[in-house]
């Protein structure tokens, strides 16, 4: 087949990455139970190499202007992508962590398609399979998609159904029709919002990269007492687990020696799009949000965050980022990676929340038990907080530098932290 230009959303994801940032979305999938590499196999090679981007690589063009293209893999083999892991020892839960950041920092397989299978036996009982995918290739609401896909048949009645609207993209509502003034000004005032015009200060998050890799991740988060909570203090429950951020870096801060201050982060958000949640591709644009970690009171703290998020939720800026974004993945190559990194110095962090399946899947025959996502940081970003919804729970995930944070655990502790001492504090006079 002739060769396939990335679409100009799959471009701009494919020239995000640095050698010390890699556009690698990771996912761990724990299973209670002994996952064959068989069975695994036989999974991949029936349900996810149909779809012929996990048969193709990215190939750039010769020329300085050209766009990079979808390239059939001419020796595709499926053992160089699922293979099975044998570490020189038993695979605990604190080897495990060890044994997933040294392969979330190995490079995806060279002049191949950009993904891995790596599936390893777990104490006492079980299994544990590391999936690693390029953006380009994907973004996490199509892995979603592709993951239920993948999911025995039958074994998620309704699976459409996300896991509550905590782990759900932003909704965009359309807005009442303005007047042309009105228009014109809400979309400058809208840029402003969406680049800030200085950078995020010098501080433990904007330090220059190593390209070392550390991971971590929460044990599973209940939705409904977080529902709760954002029902007690009257707003989304994504703005309590944003708040939940905040004071997890206000923690974190404090307890390293530097006084805290608001910093901006990326949230990706879906992007208004007639692209349906299972195709595959890049949908969705980032917006900058800021999150005061300077402001003690949790309640304060989630009232700034709250309003910052009535206005993304409207839509426009998604609207002007998704353009953005597509006019980046137009440009020559050199040009589109200065205008990402010129964006990436003025945030310190990337959020991401999804929703994944509201039941539990089988896979392979096995019972699926957990995921924890990594997504993953462009350009000199140090730091990527992902938080995913499954079966009732939330759980979260932390991607860092090893320069900017070499023990991603403290973040977890301090971001559940942040969420009980907001369950504590009584809501705020209105």
């Amino acid at each position: 087949m002739r060769p396939e230009r990335l679409s100009r959303e799959d471009a701009a994801r494919w020239h995000m990455g640095t050698p010390t940032n890699p556009m690698v979305i990771g996912a761990l999938l724990l299973f209670d139970r002994p996952l064959t590499l068989e069975a695994l196999e036989a999974l991949v090679r029936d349900k996810l190499v149909p779809h012929r981007r996990f048969r193709q690589h990215v190939m750039e063009s010769p020329h300085r202007f050209g766009a990079p293209r979808w390239v059939d893999d001419a020796d595709f083999d499926l053992h160089q992508h699922v293979r099975r892991l044998d570490p020189p020892g038993p695979v605990d839960a604190t080897t495990l962590i060890e044994l997933v950041r040294e392969r979330m920092n190995a490079p995806l397989p060279s002049g191949r398609s950009p993904w891995t299978f790596e599936v390893v036996d777990l104490l006492p009982l079980g299994s544990a399979l590391l999936v690693r995918i390029h953006h380009c290739i994907a973004d996490g609401r199509a892995l979603v998609a592709l993951l239920e896909q993948l999911a025995d048949h039958g074994s998620d009645e309704g699976s459409a159904e996300r896991a509550g609207a905590g782990a759900k993209q932003l909704p965009f509502r359309k807005p009442s029709e303005p007047t042309r003034p009105r228009r014109f000004s809400g979309r400058f005032a809208g840029l402003f919002r969406l680049f800030p015009l200085s950078r995020d200060p010098v501080s433990l998050l904007r330090r220059p990269l190593d390209g070392r890799k550390c991971v971590a991740w929460s044990e599973a988060m209940p939705l409904d007492p977080i529902k709760a909570i954002a029902a007690v203090h009257g707003h989304h429950v994504a703005d309590v687990l944003l708040m939940g951020v905040a004071g997890a870096l206000d923690r974190y801060a404090r307890d390293h020696g530097e006084i805290p201050r608001s910093v901006h982060a990326l949230l990706p958000v879906a992007a208004p799009s007639k692209a349906s949640a299972g195709e595959l591709g890049n949908h969705y644009a980032s917006v900058f949000v800021s999150l005061p970690a300077g402001v003690n009171d949790p309640r304060a703290r989630l009232a700034t965050i709250a309003r910052d998020m009535a206005v993304l939720r409207t839509g426009g800026q998604s609207r002007i980022a998704g353009g953005l974004m597509r006019m980046a993945g137009s440009l020559a190559p050199g040009i589109e990676r200065w205008a990402m990194r010129w964006g990436a110095r003025r945030a310190s962090l990337v959020v991401s929340s999804l929703a994944g399946p509201k039941r539990a899947l089988h896979l392979a025959g096995q019972p699926l038990g957990a995921v924890i996502i990594w997504a993953p940081a462009a350009a000199t970003v140090g730091l990527s907080i992902t938080l995913f919804g499954y079966a009732g729970a939330i759980r979260l995930g932390v991607l860092a530098d090893s320069a900017v944070i070499d023990h991603p655990e403290q973040l977890v502790v301090a971001f559940q932290a942040a969420i009980d001492e907001l369950r504590r504090a009584a809501p705020a006079e209105k």
